[in-house]
C-alpha cells in the first residue's frame, strides 16, 4: 500500500511540473477602468500576484481550472471568487468602491468562505487582536469571544474554550497537530507569536476535519503568507514592558521567486518577576524563551509543497511554590525584581516538522501531510541542574484529504488522520508522574457539502480508534467512537443564519488514567482513575449575524451535553504537604451559554469604531451542581479612533478597551468565590511612512492598577494576584525591495 502511495505522489510531482501562462485584469465597477496594483491571493496555491499600474496581471505557475482567490485593492471592497483559469481567455475581476468593510472577506484554512461555513468559525489576524499589545500569545487569543486562558503567572498560559481545556482543546499550526503534554494545567501553548499571521477558533465538537478529541474546540494557527512574487521583505522589532522589565525581540525575512518561497523568523523574550498591584513582585514568575521558524515552499502548476520547522526553548518559572499547609499570600512576594534562574521551573524544548503536499487535478484536490513533533519537558523542584521530572513525547503524524467537486452544487471530502505517540520518562528522572506509554490513533472521515441558492448543507461522519499501552502491562486499552456532524447555513443579502448539531468523543489520556505523584508545576498530588470511560458529547450550536456597511452583529448560543464527563477536583486530604486532586467522572455534564458581538461604524463618524462582545458559559453535572474551574462571564468593549493624517509621521489609531469580568459564585467543591472586577487598557499605534516604514506602539494595560485574580488562574487558591499596571513601548522596522 505504501509503495502505491509513493508511486502516485511521484507521478503527480513529475506529471505536472510544466506551466502555461494565464492572464487577467482587475477593473472598477464604477467606470470599468483598471485598478492599479490590486493584490490577488491564490490561497490554495500560496501564491500572491500584484497587478500592474493598469490592473493587468499574468502568472505561469497556477493550476488551470477553478482557483480560490481573494482580491484586494485600496478603496475597493475585498472579494472572494472561484476563478476559472484558462490559457486562451482573460479573467476579468470587478471590484466595487468601498465605504467601509466591516464584514471582512475571510477564507478558512479548509478553503471555505467564512460566511458560507456551516459552523461559526472565529478567524482573526493577530495584528487585529494586538491593537493593544499582549505579553504572550495565550493572552492575545483570550481576546476572542468564548476563549479564555488558565494561567500560572505570565509564563504559562493555557487556552480554555467554552469551559474546556487541556486534552479537550486541539491545537494546530498550519496542518500539523501539536502535542505537548497538554493534559497538565501547567503546560501552556508550545509556540510563540513569531511568524503567526492569524488564528481560527472552532468552538466545541463542531468539525470532523481535526479530530474527535476536540470536545472543547480547535485552535488553528496559520503562518504569515509568503511574499509576493519576485519580492524580498523583512522586519526587526523590539518591545519593552514596565511591569516585568520584559523585552521581546523578533526578526524575520521573506522572499519569493517564480516558483520558490522562503520565510525565516527568530525571536528571544526575557521577562523578570511581574509586579503585583499591591506592591512587590511575584517571586519566580520570571521566564525566558527562544524561538525560530522556517518555511519553504515550492510550486508548479498543479503541485505545491511546503516544508516547515518550528523550534522553541523556554525556561518558565513557576510562582507559588510552598510546602505550607495554609500558605500566606505575602510569602510569594519579594521586593527584589529578578530575572535570574530560579526553581521551581520548567525547561522545555520543542521541535515541530511538517511536509505538506497539495495536488490540483481539475475538480479534484489532494492534500497529504507528514509531520513529527517532539516535546522534551523537565521540571526542577529544588535543584538547578538535576530535574525531578523528565518526560519526552514524540509524535509522528499523517493527514490525508481528498476533495472532489462533483458539480457546481455538490462537494465531497474524504480523509484519514493518524498519529503514533511515544511518551517516555527520562532515566535521570527522580520522580514519575505517569508511566511510559504508547498511543496509536487512527481516524477516518467523510463529508458532503451541498449548495443551492442561499442554502449550504453539510453532512459528515467520522470513526476514530485509540489504543493505549503502558510499560510493564500496567494498562492496555482500546477506545472507539463514531461521530457525526450535520448542519446548514442560509445566506441573505445582509444576514447569515447557521445551525449545527455535532458529536465527539474523547478517550481518557494516560495522566487521567494513571497519575500517581506530585505535579510540581500545578502544586498538587494527582491521582488517576483507571476505570475512566470515554467522554461522549453532543453540541447544538446556532448563530445569527447581520452585516451592513456600518453595523455588524452576531449572537451565538450553544448547548454541549457530555456523557461520562471527566474532571479533576480537590479532595479533602494532603499527601507530602500537597493537596490531593483526583480524576473523577460524572454521568453527564452540560455546558451552555452564548457569545454575542457587535461592531458599529457610524456613517457620520468614519474615524470611530465601537466593538463589544459578551461571552458566558454555565456548567453543571447531572445533579445540577456547578462544575469547577469555569471562567467568569466577560464583557469587553473597544473604542477605536482612526486618524486620517497626511504627514510622514502619523498616528494611525488609538484604542481604549474596557473589560468587565462578572462575579463567579457558581462554585465546584472546595472552590472559593471570585469577585467581579474591571480592567481598562489603552494603546496608541503610529507610523513613520517611507519606503521602509517604522511602526511605533505605546500603551498601558490595567491602567487603574486593579487588584484582581482570575477565577481560573491556577494560583488563585494561593491568593496570588494577576499583574498590575503595565506600560509598553514597541518599535518595528520593515524593509522591502
Amino acid at each position: 500500500m505504501l509503495k502505491r502511495v509513493l508511486i502516485v505522489i511521484l507521478f503527480f510531482n513529475f506529471s505536472f511540473c510544466y506551466s502555461q501562462q494565464v492572464e487577467g485584469n482587475v477593473i472598477s465597477a464604477e467606470n470599468s477602468q483598471g485598478i492599479p496594483f490590486a493584490k490577488l491571493n491564490f490561497i490554495d496555491h500560496g501564491t500572491i500576484i500584484l497587478a500592474d499600474s493598469l490592473g493587468n496581471w499574468t502568472a505561469s505557475n497556477l493550476p488551470l481550472g477553478e482557483n480560490h482567490v481573494i482580491i484586494k485593492a485600496t478603496g475597493f471592497k475585498t472579494v472572494h471568487e472561484n476563478l476559472y483559469l484558462h490559457p486562451d481567455s482573460t479573467s476579468t475581476i470587478i471590484l466595487a468602491p468601498l465605504h467601509y468593510e466591516l464584514d471582512k472577506v475571510i477564507v478558512s484554512n479548509n478553503g471555505y468562505l467564512h460566511r458560507e461555513s456551516i459552523t461559526n468559525v472565529e478567524s482573526l489576524r493577530l495584528s487585529d487582536i494586538n491593537k493593544i499589545e499582549h505579553t504572550t500569545l495565550g493572552q492575545s487569543i483570550a481576546e476572542i469571544p468564548g476563549v479564555y486562558q488558565s494561567s500560572i503567572g505570565t509564563g504559562v498560559s493555557k487556552p480554555v474554550i467554552r469551559g474546556r481545556s487541556g486534552s479537550s482543546v486541539i491545537t494546530y499550526v498550519n496542518g500539523l497537530r501539536i502535542q505537548n503534554q497538554q493534559w497538565g494545567n501547567d503546560h501552556g501553548l508550545p509556540i510563540t507569536s513569531i511568524g503567526i499571521g492569524s488564528v481560527e477558533v472552532i468552538k466545541g465538537p463542531a468539525s470532523l476535519l481535526y479530530g474527535a478529541d476536540a470536545l472543547g474546540g480547535v485552535l488553528y494557527f496559520v503562518d504569515e503568507p509568503y511574499e509576493e512574487k519576485n519580492k524580498v521583505s523583512g522586519f526587526v522589532s523590539s518591545r519593552f514592558e514596565s511591569n516585568n522589565l520584559g523585552t521581546s525581540n523578533q526578526a524575520g525575512i521573506k522572499f519569493a521567486k517564480e516558483n520558490f518561497r522562503f520565510n525565516l523568523y527568530g525571536g528571544y523574550d526575557n521577562y523578570a518577576d511581574y509586579s503585583a498591584p499591591t506592591g512587590g513582585q511575584v517571586l519566580n514568575s520570571r521566564f525566558n524563551q527562544s524561538s525560530a521558524k522556517l518555511s519553504m515552499g515550492y510550486s508548479k502548476k498543479r503541485w505545491v509543497v511546503d516544508l516547515r520547522y518550528n523550534f522553541y526553548h523556554g525556561r518558565i518559572g513557576l510562582p507559588g511554590h510552598t510546602h505550607d499547609a495554609v500558605p500566606d499570600p505575602s510569602s510569594f512576594l519579594t521586593s527584589n525584581q529578578n530575572r535570574g534562574r530560579n526553581v521551581p521551573a520548567q525547561v522545555i524544548n520543542n521541535h515541530f516538522f511538517s511536509l505538506e503536499n497539495k495536488f490540483f487535478l481539475g475538480k479534484q484536490e489532494l492534500y497529504f501531510t507528514l509531520g513529527n513533533t517532539n516535546n522534551n519537558l523537565k521540571e526542577h523542584e529544588e535543584k538547578f541542574f538535576f530535574p525531578d521530572i523528565v518526560m519526552n513525547l514524540n509524535n509522528s503524524l499523517y493527514n490525508f484529504k481528498w476533495r472532489s467537486k462533483i458539480n457546481k452544487n455538490l462537494e465531497t471530502i474524504v480523509g484519514s488522520q493518524g498519529m503514533f505517540q511515544i511518551n517516555e520518562n527520562g532515566v535521570e528522572a527522580v520522580e514519575t508522574l505517569i508511566p511510559n506509554a504508547r498511543t496509536l490513533d487512527l481516524g477516518l472521515y467523510a463529508l458532503a457539502k451541498y449548495k443551492v441558492k442561499k442554502l449550504n448543507v453539510l453532512l459528515g461522519v467520522r470513526y476514530d480508534t485509540r489504543q493505549i499501552e503502558t510499560a510493564e502491562n500496567i494498562l492496555s486499552q482500546n477506545y472507539q467512537g463514531l461521530n457525526y456532524s450535520a448542519g446548514f447555513s442560509r445566506l441573505g443579502k445582509n444576514s447569515t443564519f447557521r445551525f449545527n448539531v455535532s458529536s465527539g468523543f474523547r478517550a481518557p489520556n494516560t495522566s487521567e488514567l494513571l497519575s500517581n505523584g506530585v505535579h510540581h508545576g500545578a502544586f498538587r498530588y494527582e491521582l488517576g482513575n483507571a476505570a475512566l470511560k470515554t467522554e461522549k458529547a453532543v453540541q447544538i450550536d446556532a448563530s445569527y449575524a447581520l452585516h451592513y456597511d456600518d453595523l455588524e452583529l452576531i449572537i451565538n448560543p450553544f448547548y454541549n451535553r457530555i456523557q461520562d464527563y471527566i474532571f479533576i477536583s480537590q479532595a479533602d486530604t494532603m499527601i507530602e504537604s500537597f493537596p490531593v486532586y483526583e480524576y473523577s467522572q460524572a454521568n453527564f455534564a452540560q455546558l451552555y451559554g452564548l457569545d454575542f458581538g457587535v461592531h458599529y461604524h457610524p456613517h457620520g463618524a468614519h474615524w470611530l469604531h465601537i466593538e463589544s462582545s459578551l461571552s458566558n458559559v454555565f456548567a453543571e453535572d447531572e445533579n445540577r451542581n456547578p462544575l469547577p474551574l469555569i471562567p467568569q462571564t466577560r464583557l469587553s468593549t473597544k473604542l477605536i479612533f482612526n486618524f486620517n493624517m497626511d504627514s510622514k509621521f502619523k498616528i494611525e489609531e488609538a484604542v481604549l478597551q474596557h473589560q468587565y469580568f462578572f462575579k463567579q459564585n457558581r462554585l465546584g467543591v472546595f472552590e472559593s468565590e471570585t469577585a467581579d472586577f474591571h480592567l481598562l487598557n489603552f494603546g496608541l499605534n503610529m507610523v513613520y511612512s517611507s519606503d521602509n516604514p517604522l511602526l511605533i506602539s505605546v500603551g498601558v494595560r490595567n491602567i487603574l492598577n486593579t487588584k484582581f485574580i482570575d477565577h481560573i488562574s491556577q494560583i488563585k487558591p494561593l491568593g496570588i494576584p494577576n499583574p498590575g499596571i503595565n506600560a509598553y513601548f514597541s518599535i518595528k522596522y520593515k524593509f522591502n525591495n
